[in-house]
């Protein structure tokens, strides 16, 4: 399913052959199964790709905790100097990363664990989520994906939206 998303036979061979290459082969399916846009996918393939190397670099064990290989990935990422890899949006390595090992648990390949504690979703989110439903038709995997963003702002901000400061240079006049 890799050449749904690349069409350099070179780029298909190195993903294939390379590290992880049967494992990202299919999550690329599950990626298509889910309707992720195209380049969204490629984003993914590639923070998994990424996450790969870096694990492998760091011999880190297979019983680790995905959210304990996402906090090191995430430290790792502010630093990141990995050959090839270049300067992509951290946010999105780590969205793309954390799927990647949420793939991995559900097929097997290991029993670690990326859920987080049960806690009710903030209101303000769920309001989000419904709205951008039924006035842009948005995808549940793509609210998902804005979900890990926004509740950690919410997390820093709080939820009343009322005190949330609009800087001087947005506000209108």
């Amino acid at each position: 399913m890799l050449a749904a998303y690349f069409v350099s036979p070179q780029r298909l061979q190195e993903l294939r052959e390379g590290r992880g290459g049967a494992l990202l082969e299919r999550f690329s399916q599950v990626l298509k199964e889910c309707g992720y846009a195209e380049i969204t996918a490629r984003r993914h393939i590639r923070a998994a790709e990424h996450l790969l190397y870096w694990a492998e670099v760091k011999r880190l064990p297979y019983d680790t905790s995905n959210e304990a290989i996402l906090r090191r990935f995430d430290e790792h990422l502010v630093r990141c100097r990995c050959p090839g890899y270049g300067h992509t949006h951290r946010l999105d390595l780590l969205n793309g990363g954390r799927l990647f090992l949420e793939h991995l648990q559900r097929i097997g390949v290991t029993n670690a664990s990326t859920v987080e504690p049960a806690t009710q979703l903030p209101a303000l989110f769920t309001s989000f989520c419904d709205w951008m439903r039924a006035q842009r038709g948005t995808a549940d995997i793509t609210l998902y994906n804005y979900g890990l963003t926004i509740r950690a702002l919410l997390a820093t901000l709080g939820e009343d939206s009322g005190k949330f400061e609009v800087p001087p240079k947005f506000r209108l006049p």
